[in-house]
């Protein structure tokens, strides 16, 4: 393994640890539970219970006091690390880095959002609310036209003409082509089982398509990247379910979409106390 692969381990394993809470802003070193201050930055006695307990899962024999010392020098190491790592600016250089830490942020949001107890009651609902994505085989053929974000004057004309030609009923495809964005994933032009369609529509998006009908062209929709207009072309309905045959698939579901509902939340809150300018 060559210097630059650990000093990229040693830094994504840093700020993972910084992440999720297990480094801790600086401190004064007079806290009886810091056992080192690396340029200010503390390592507290809980970091090396747990890198001790980590090497002990792995090692046969009783941990030594040489062992104990070997395992501090090596959280200092990481610490030094990782602050050069910032020093060079790190996590915007190198992807690595940079996948790392949105990983775990998106792990610590997920966590932070789950929901500690589901009781049967609230399970039954959701199944009820959403019965087809739980029927064997259900499959549905629909297009989009995306807009992405750009001005509030400009969507405004943008979606007042894109809804006067789907009102006057002009073709779908046409209207698409001429006024609507790229964006990926495509939605294949085909039918897809509903279980596939979440991975190019949102959890809620899925359950209002389960409740269009054949020909049906929703009004625009606004979404965290844009607006859709979503186009019923087709469906095939699967056979009904009942909760019990389906309720561990319920209950995976229903914690799957809490957690992207998390991830959607913290987002938005970022992007409402940040700056962000689009260039022209």
């Amino acid at each position: 393994m060559n210097n630059k692969t650990l000093l990229i381990l040693g830094i994504v394993f840093g700020l993972c640890f910084i992440l999720l809470g297990i480094v801790l802003p600086k401190n004064k070193i007079e806290d009886k539970n810091v056992v080192v201050s690396v340029n200010g930055h503390p390592i507290f006695q809980s970091d090396w219970d747990l890198a001790l307990q980590a090497l002990a899962m792995n090692k046969r024999n009783e941990i030594t006091k040489e062992d104990q010392l070997l395992v501090l020098e090596r959280l200092i190491d990481e610490q030094l690390l990782l602050q050069r790592g910032l020093e060079i600016d790190l996590p915007q250089t190198e992807g690595m880095v940079r996948k790392a830490i949105v990983n775990a942020m998106i792990d610590k949001v997920v966590v932070e959002g789950q929901v500690s107890t589901i009781n049967e009651e609230e399970l039954n609902s959701f199944y009820e609310d959403n019965k087809d994505f739980f029927s064997g085989h259900s499959e549905v053929h629909i297009k989009r036209i995306f807009l992405e974000y750009r001005s509030q004057e400009e969507d405004e004309k943008r979606l007042d003409k894109i809804r006067e030609l789907l009102i006057d009923g002009e073709d779908f495809d046409f209207v698409e082509a001429e006024y609507g964005d790229y964006i990926l994933p495509e939605i294949p032009n085909m039918l897809l089982p509903i279980k596939k369609l979440k991975d190019y529509l949102e959890p809620d998006l899925v359950s209002m398509v389960l409740n269009m009908q054949p020909g049906q062209i929703t009004s625009e929709i606004e979404t965290m990247n844009g607006f859709i207009f979503i186009y019923m072309l087709s469906s095939i309905r699967g056979e009904e379910k009942t909760f019990e045959a389906v309720k561990e698939q319920v209950s995976n579901e229903y914690k799957r979409r809490n957690d992207e509902i998390s991830i959607q939340n913290y987002m938005e809150w970022l992007r409402e106390k940040s700056e962000i300018i689009y260039a022209k």
